[in-house]
Order: C-alpha cells, then sequence, then structure tokens
C-alpha cells in the first residue's frame, strides 16, 4: 500500500512538509516576518507533526461552548448527530432529549461559541503561518465520550482536492481522564512514506479497502522506524495541532464505554484548495467568513451557507 517515489512526488505538501521547511523557516524569521514565540512553535510543528498550546481557550469561553452543547435539545432537527447508540452508521438529526453519548458534526454552523472557539485567534494565527492562506473550517466533530478509533491518517477519510493540505486541531473541553480513550499518536510520523489505497490515491475506499490491514499497516510502520507513541492527557482549554499525515488514534478505552471525554476537532484547509465534496455537493458550497476578524472561513457538507447567524437545518446527511 505505500507509494512509490513517483507517486509521493506528485503530492503537493505544505511548506511545512517540505524537505527544507527548517531553512524556509530561518528565512521567514530572519526577515522579520514571524516573531520567536511563533518561530518555535512552527519549528516543532514541522520536526514532529503536532503541537499542543497548554490552556490556548480562555475558560470562559470553554464553558460557554459546552453549556451551548448541552442546550442542542432545545433546537430539534437543526443538528447532525452520529447514531452509535444504534449501531448505525448512518447520521440523523438530534430529537427533543438531552443526549451526552452521540457525537455531534459542523456545530460552528449554529453556534456562536463553536466558531469561537475552533477558530480562536491563537489558532488562526497559527494555521494562517501554516497555509500561508485563510484557514477555511470544513468538518468539525464534538466527541462526548471516545468512539474508539483506530489508528489512521486524516488524508485517508478527511480529503481535500490537494490531500495534504490539511491540518486538524483536538481541543478538550474537560480535563481527559486518563483511560477514557484519550488522544493516542505516533510522534513525527508524518514523515512516513505515503499510503496508497487501490483507488491509486491517498483516499480510503470503504468498499474495496481493508480498514483493519491500514491500521495494522500503520501502527507496523511506526514501530519498525522505533518512533514514540504517546498519549495527550489533556487539561480543558488544551489545543493539539496535528499535521495531515500524522498516525493517531482514540488510545483503547478502559473505564466505561459512557465515561465523558468531551473534546473538539475540525479540520481545515487553506482556502487556496477546497473540500474533496464541493465536486459533489454543489448547493453546499457555500463559504462564511469568520466575522470576528480571525481572518478565517466555514464551510460544512451538511449545511447551506452563508446562514448569516440564522439557526438552519441540515439540507443533507449523507
Amino acid at each position: 500500500m505505500s507509494a512509490t517515489l513517483d507517486e509521493a512526488a506528485r503530492l503537493r505538501t505544505l511548506w511545512t512538509d517540505a524537505p527544507d521547511a527548517m531553512e524556509q523557516l530561518g528565512g521567514m524569521a530572519s526577515a522579520g516576518a514571524i516573531d520567536q514565540s511563533l518561530c518555535n512553535d512552527l519549528a516543532h510543528f514541522i520536526a514532529h507533526g503536532w503541537l499542543v498550546m497548554p490552556g490556548a481557550i480562555e475558560p470562559a469561553l470553554i464553558d460557554r461552548f459546552v453549556s451551548d452543547i448541552r442546550r442542542v435539545h432545545r433546537h430539534p432537527g437543526k443538528f447532525v448527530r452520529t447514531d452509535h447508540r444504534n449501531g448505525g452508521a448512518s447520521l440523523q438529526v438530534t430529537g427533543k432529549s438531552p443526549d451526552r453519548f452521540e457525537s455531534l458534526l459542523d456545530l460552528f454552523v449554529n453556534l456562536e461559541s463553536s466558531r469561537r472557539v475552533c477558530m480562536h485567534p491563537r489558532i488562526a494565527r497559527f494555521l494562517i503561518a501554516v497555509f500561508k492562506a485563510r484557514p477555511l473550517a470544513f468538518q468539525q466533530l464534538l466527541f462526548q465520550r471516545s468512539n474508539g478509533h483506530l489508528f489512521h491518517q486524516d488524508t485517508a477519510y478527511v480529503a481535500v482536492d490537494e490531500p495534504l493540505y490539511l491540518a486538524a486541531t483536538w481541543i478538550a473541553l474537560e480535563d481527559v481522564v486518563e483511560g477514557s480513550g484519550e488522544l493516542g499518536y505516533y510522534d513525527a510520523s508524518h514523515k512516513l512514506p505515503h499510503v496508497l489505497f487501490k483507488g491509486g490515491t491517498k483516499r480510503f475506499d470503504f468498499s474495496a479497502d481493508d480498514q483493519q490491514e491500514y491500521q495494522r499497516q500503520l501502527d507496523g510502520m511506526c514501530q519498525e522506524r522505533g518512533l514514540e507513541y504517546r498519549r495527550f492527557l489533556a487539561n480543558k482549554g488544551d489545543v493539539f495541532f496535528w499535521a495531515a499525515d500524522l498516525v493517531h488514534r482514540s488510545h483503547p478505552r478502559v473505564l466505561p464505554e459512557d465515561t465523558s471525554r468531551l473534546s473538539c476537532v475540525t479540520h481545515y484547509c487553506p482556502a487556496t484548495v477546497h473540500p474533496y465534496w464541493f465536486r459533489f455537493h454543489p448547493d453546499n458550497r457555500g463559504i462564511e467568513p469568520d466575522m470576528s476578524g480571525s481572518g478565517g472561513a466555514f464551510a460544512s457538507s451538511f449545511y447551506q451557507l452563508p446562514n448569516n447567524g440564522r439557526m438552519v437545518a441540515p439540507n443533507r446527511l449523507a
């Protein structure tokens, strides 16, 4: 499943993944384009494929977001949720009853607090430096508990026109308890040889590819290279950034299945490219600028944007 050198050469990368990324960073610092703090953060991201910003989001904003999450049931039909409780793979709309089990998607469409969290000035500043463009938040997953995700790279499941033009944040909305299915990852695994699937792309095809084999291959590649496996026992307000191909998973849960692990994952790409679903859902190609002045913007495969501050229902769930 690993790509050949010729195939890998055809994949464009962000400057932070380029062979001369550290030299480029040095040039930016010498020119005064970035300050020392941002330079240090970018250097860590280049070398390791991830970065932690401890306490990046202020507690009052986290509390406001969590309060809005707890009131989603007051707006039945307006939010998209998973159906894990019933073993369903399809998505549903939220109902009238409170729920602390299912995951919620693209809360930034209807919750201003979600937009303020995932496009926080500290997040937007870092992403603008990584992308050298406006960051577009195009998918968000609110986890109320761990979903037990296996080892993967986001390029397999979160598709962008340019597969490696992608980054993500994992934001702790509460302190993470060990054993609750905390985020696990292999340090510097974003530098592994590229994995291509049967269709010849970095996009996983559920009808043709083997998910168990894929995660075994990634785990094996990391272990063969002696990469360090880490777990992120986050505190409320911590932000974890990772590069498109960082190998990560939900660490196996040992606490009861409904143990809370309230967290928010958002995927971003530079506004110079498009999410892959733009090709298939023309009604949902709308982009809404972040009115807070962060420089970012939002798009959703489930909703028509812009919604101009109105709470709207999804127009598709596939």
